[in-house]
C-alpha cells in the first residue's frame, strides 16, 4: 500500500514539472502588446500575360447626325386638341405646339380673334388667337384649325416669342385675356382648307432673277460631277467641273458688285475647288480630284445658309439686307 502511494505522488510531481518547463520555454509577450497576427497567406502569382492577345474590337462609329428639320418646324410634336379642352384645362397645354379646332367667337383685330367650341352660342370659354401673319379675317362662327404654340397671355412674353409683332388688342381686351390661354398661330386653316395666315410668296426682282439663273446650274452639275468621278469618266468630269467653275465665277462677280465680301469669298472658294478638280483631272488623278468635291459643296451650303431664303414653293430669295 505504501509503495503504491509513493509511485502515484512521484508520477504526479514529474508531470507537473514537465508542464512548468514547457511553459517557461515559450516566448513571453510584453505587457500591453497585442498578440502577433497570423502570417498572411502567400499571394498567388499574377497570371502571365498572353503573348499574343486578341486585338481590341474596333470602336463603333458614331451615327451620322440627323438632317436638320425644315424651317419653322416646331421643336415638339403637334398636340391635337379642341378649344373646349384648352379652355377647361389650359395648364396641360402651356408650352405645347397644338393644332386647336374650334369656332371663331369674336373677331378682335386684324391679327387676333377668339375661338369657342360652340358656334351657335357663346359659352364664355374663349381661347385667344394671335396670328401676326393673318392675311384675311376668319369667318365669324366658322370652324378653324389653329396651329401654333400655346402660352398664357402676357404682353412681355408675347413680345419675346413674336419678334417684331405689335399687339393690337385694346387695353380692355388685354386685361380680359391676361393670364388666359393664347395660341401664337403660325397657321389658321379655314373650312375650305386654306391657310389664311400664310404669307404670300414675293415675286423675284431683277437681282434675284439674275442670281437664280446662275444658281440653277450648280446642283445638277455637282450631281453629274460626282457620278462621273465614280465612273472615272474623265471627259464628263472635265465638262461638269468647267460648268461649276463658270457658275462660281459668275456668282463671285454678282456678290462683288453688291459689295458683299463674305459671299464673294464663298464663291471664290467654290471656283478654286472647281479649278483643283480640273487640274487633277489633267493629271489623270481622279482620287485627288475627289477630295475637292465635298468642300466645294460646303461653300454652297455656307452661302445659302447665310444669304439665301427658301420659299414655300421651293424657290429662293436673297435674304433681306443682303
Amino acid at each position: 500500500m505504501k509503495r503504491s502511494t509513493i509511485s502515484t505522488v512521484t508520477l504526479g510531481s514529474l508531470a507537473l514539472g514537465a508542464f512548468l518547463i514547457s511553459c517557461t520555454s515559450l516566448p513571453k509577450a510584453q505587457a500591453g502588446q497585442a498578440p502577433t497576427p497570423a502570417q498572411a497567406p502567400t499571394q498567388a502569382p499574377a497570371p502571365t500575360p498572353d503573348p499574343d492577345p486578341d486585338p481590341a474590337p474596333a470602336p463603333t462609329p458614331a451615327p451620322a447626325p440627323a438632317p436638320a428639320p425644315p424651317a419653322n418646324t416646331p421643336p415638339k410634336p403637334l398636340v391635337p386638341v379642341a378649344a373646349s379642352s384648352v379652355a377647361a384645362n389650359p395648364d396641360s397645354y402651356v408650352g405645347e405646339f397644338v393644332t386647336m379646332t374650334g369656332a371663331v367667337e369674336t373677331l378682335l383685330t386684324k391679327t387676333s380673334f377668339s375661338v369657342d367650341q360652340d358656334k351657335t352660342k357663346a359659352t364664355g370659354k374663349e381661347v385667344l388667337v394671335l396670328a401676326p401673319t393673318l392675311q384675311t379675317q376668319a369667318d365669324a362662327n366658322g370652324y378653324v384649325t389653329v396651329i401654333g404654340q400655346l402660352i398664357k397671355f402676357d404682353p412681355a412674353e408675347v413680345a419675346t416669342k413674336l419678334k417684331g409683332y405689335t399687339i393690337d388688342l385694346s387695353p380692355e381686351d388685354q386685361a380680359k385675356f391676361k393670364g388666359q390661354p393664347v395660341v401664337l398661330a403660325t397657321a389658321v386653316i379655314n373650312t375650305a382648307g386654306v391657310d389664311i395666315a400664310k404669307k404670300p410668296i414675293p415675286p423675284m426682282n431683277a437681282d434675284e432673277l439674275a442670281l437664280q439663273k446662275i444658281m440653277t446650274k450648280l446642283p445638277p452639275a455637282q450631281a453629274a460631277l460626282r457620278k462621273a468621278l465614280d465612273g472615272k469618266d474623265l471627259d464628263l468630269i472635265k465638262e461638269q467641273a468647267t460648268i461649276l467653275k463658270t457658275a462660281f465665277t459668275d456668282t463671285e462677280a454678282f456678290w462683288k458688285a453688291k459689295g458683299n465680301t463674305e459671299a464673294t469669298k464663298f464663291a471664290a472658294d467654290g471656283k478654286r475647288h472647281a479649278e483643283a478638280i480640273l487640274l487633277n483631272i489633267g493629271l489623270a488623278n481622279i482620287d485627288a480630284a475627289k477630295t475637292s468635291v465635298t468642300p466645294l459643296g460646303a461653300t454652297c451650303a455656307s452661302c445659302h445658309g447665310k444669304y439665301r431664303e427658301r420659299m414655300d414653293d421651293g424657290t429662293f430669295r436673297i435674304k433681306a439686307g443682303q
